[in-house]
């Protein structure tokens, strides 16, 4: 017994099955995406800040933060920012910096206070290295703080960035 298969019509269902699947996969991208957008909308709001999230980008802040990883930030009131605080602010090359709050100066130059940065993995301060003017940055030079959490190690409390390791490499690659 021979049998025939009409492979036209197979052809057909199997289109039809390929667009169903695009369709689907694109509707749930849309949602994923939609959603995204709502909650970076939503963060925005409540970390006062215009830009939630932010690429580390470079080596001066090892080991603490990574070239590619993604940190969250929020905007504080100037007083609520410490020593010890990773900042993020417009140098004067007109570039995003990351460095650890390193002196807090009060004085006619500062507009209430001025903070002195420096990378973990530098020699010396933001201020020697030309990135900001001397005393140190202004509040309104500040984009935002790094979100930290507290973690318990050797029963002693250790602010810790929380950041998505690594997840920036992906703008790198999209922007190059």
């Amino acid at each position: 017994m021979i049998v025939s298969i009409n492979t036209t019509n197979f052809r057909g269902l199997l289109m039809q099955e390929s667009v169903r699947v695009l369709l689907k996969t694109l509707a749930i991208l849309l949602l994923l995406a939609s959603v995204l957008l709502i909650i970076k909308s939503y963060i925005k709001n409540e970390l006062n800040v215009d830009t939630p999230f932010v690429v580390v980008e470079g080596y001066s802040m090892l080991p603490t933060l990574y070239n590619g990883d993604i940190v969250i930030v929020y905007k504080p009131p100037p007083d609520d920012i410490k020593v010890g605080d990773i900042l993020v602010y417009q140098s004067l090359r007109g570039e995003l910096v990351i460095h650890r709050v390193v002196g807090i100066k009060t004085g006619p130059q500062c507009n209430p206070v001025c903070y002195v940065t420096k990378g973990d993995n530098n020699p010396v301060d933001d201020v020697a290295l030309g990135l900001q003017p001397y005393p140190g940055i202004s509040y309104d030079e500040v984009v935002g703080v790094v979100y930290q959490v507290n973690i318990g190690i050797d029963g002693r409390s250790v602010k810790v960035p929380l950041r998505i390791p690594y997840l920036g490499l992906l703008t790198f690659i999209t922007q190059r």
